[in-house]
């Protein structure tokens, strides 16, 4: 049998048809996705049909307004918004905690709203209130869910459970597809993206976007709330009592996963490669992945920190991971990876070249003689010690370690000086005559 032509047999009879209206089987129909795929199959006199005769058969819904004590309940959500960071124009995730009662708001901006940007959202927003409400209220993202069960029953994700019951704050989850059930973290978003990211706002970091996201939310209390006569500090005023204490110690804001460091060094996070101590290599570690940092241990001591990367495939290797190993293979330091992509200032490879230039096979064992004092000192320190000798002149590496060590110690402490100390005694010594010594009165004996 030939099949209909496409539309159809999507053109609604009756109206009574028109609420158990489903697409073909072949277009895949069923889901929300699947109807997306097909939907422009459809004829627009069809779908403008469809729109009119749905307004009249399945009218809008209907809502109670809610009202709340101090303390009762936060409402808390992501939504992605842009901005520009340093020049670059960058996509974020904006997290927004709101007090029901209060309307008090705050938020921060992350790269992500994976489990570590949902930690360190709650942790600093119960700070920044001072308190811990009786409820939170967040939606069914997979950082806090791992499968919505019957009714209102969630099986929440482990990581999740575990950090909110050290605030032993309880989450109430909205019912999927119904935003209304956290309306207000839902209109504090749109006033956040309308009132500071409306044109889009330029930092030259992150870190100075949530600085001027925090003074923004502080100035915000002094806004009369829209549904009361007062200011929303005022109410905060009374809800602040009514908040729980902070525990103590806080919780820290981060997920923990077991790595293995790999024959280079490194752990692999997330497609992201961050470097260790050489002596580490082929062990097992424990990383702890905050929003914006990343920190590495073996056994119980912490052996490497790292800013976490922000996309994929990228490298964060520490020059000074690897100077014990490359002190014995000089040879290797000429293409190694740690010291490329501007991993080290300039001054740092114009020595190296000065000394290959001279001997290519002991230059690198010169330079790494160099190198091996950023064990103890500044990148910063060494450099500026390097530019010193050679504008006079030299680049013998002692030179250069002598600079870095007066650079380090500028400050050589004074002569005693006992006019300044008139409670040390001050000891008269008779001056000593030395006529004689007389060299005129001496004579050479004979032995």
């Amino acid at each position: 049998m030939r099949n209909p032509p496409v539309g159809g047999d999507l053109t609604p009879t009756s109206s009574g048809g028109l609420r158990h209206f489903q697409a073909p089987a072949r277009l895949g129909g069923g889901s929300a996705l699947s109807r997306r795929r097909w939907v422009h199959l459809i004829p627009a006199p069809t779908r403008a049909y469809v729109s009119c005769r749905r307004a009249v058969l399945i009218p809008k819904e209907a809502f109670v307004r809610a009202a709340y004590a101090p303390g009762d309940q936060a409402q808390f959500d992501f939504t992605p918004i842009s901005a520009l960071l340093g020049g670059v124009l960058v996509v974020l995730q904006l997290f927004v905690m709101r007090l029901s009662y209060s309307g008090r708001l705050f938020a921060r901006v992350s790269y992500r709203c994976d489990q570590p940007a949902l930690f360190a959202g709650i942790l600093e927003a119960l700070v920044t209130f001072g308190g811990v409400p009786q409820e939170g209220v967040f939606d069914n993202a997979t950082t806090a869910v791992v499968r919505v069960l019957r009714g209102r029953s969630r099986e929440e994700n482990a990581a999740f459970r575990a950090f909110c019951g050290a605030f032993a704050l309880p989450i109430a989850f909205a019912a999927p597809a119904k935003g209304n059930e956290k309306g207000g973290v839902e209109g504090a978003n749109r006033y956040v993206q309308n009132n500071f990211f409306t044109p889009f706002p330029a930092y030259a970091s992150a870190t100075e976007l949530n600085a001027a996201l925090a003074a923004f939310c502080e100035k915000d209390q002094y806004r009369q709330h829209s549904g009361h006569h007062e200011t929303i500090a005022a109410r905060f005023a009374r809800e602040e009592t009514a908040l729980r204490a902070l525990p103590l110690p806080l919780p820290r804001a981060c997920i923990v996963r077991a790595a293995h460091i790999n024959k280079f060094s490194e752990v692999v996070v997330a497609t992201n490669r961050y470097s260790v101590p050489t002596r580490y290599a082929h062990r097992s570690a424990m990383v702890e992945v905050y929003d914006t940092r990343l920190r590495i241990s073996v056994e119980d001591a912490l052996v490497a920190e790292h800013p976490r990367a922000t996309g994929r495939d990228q490298m964060f290797l520490d020059p000074r991971h690897f100077l014990e190993l490359l002190a014995r293979k000089h040879r290797a330091a000429a293409n190694a990876a740690v010291f490329a992509d501007g991993r080290l200032p300039k001054a740092f490879l114009e020595l190296r070249q000065r000394y290959v230039n001279r001997d290519h096979g002991a230059g690198t064992k010169a330079w790494m003689s160099v190198i091996v004092l950023l064990h103890e000192h500044p990148v910063a320190t060494v450099e500026a010690a390097i530019v010193h000798a050679m504008a006079r002149g030299t680049d013998d590496p002692a030179a250069i370690a002598l600079l870095v060590r007066q650079k380090s110690n500028p400050n050589r402490p004074d002569s005693l000086n006992l006019a300044t100390h008139p409670k040390i005694p001050a000891r008269i010594v008779e001056p000593v005559d030395l006529k004689a010594w007389s060299i005129a009165e001496l004579a050479e004996r004979a032995s």
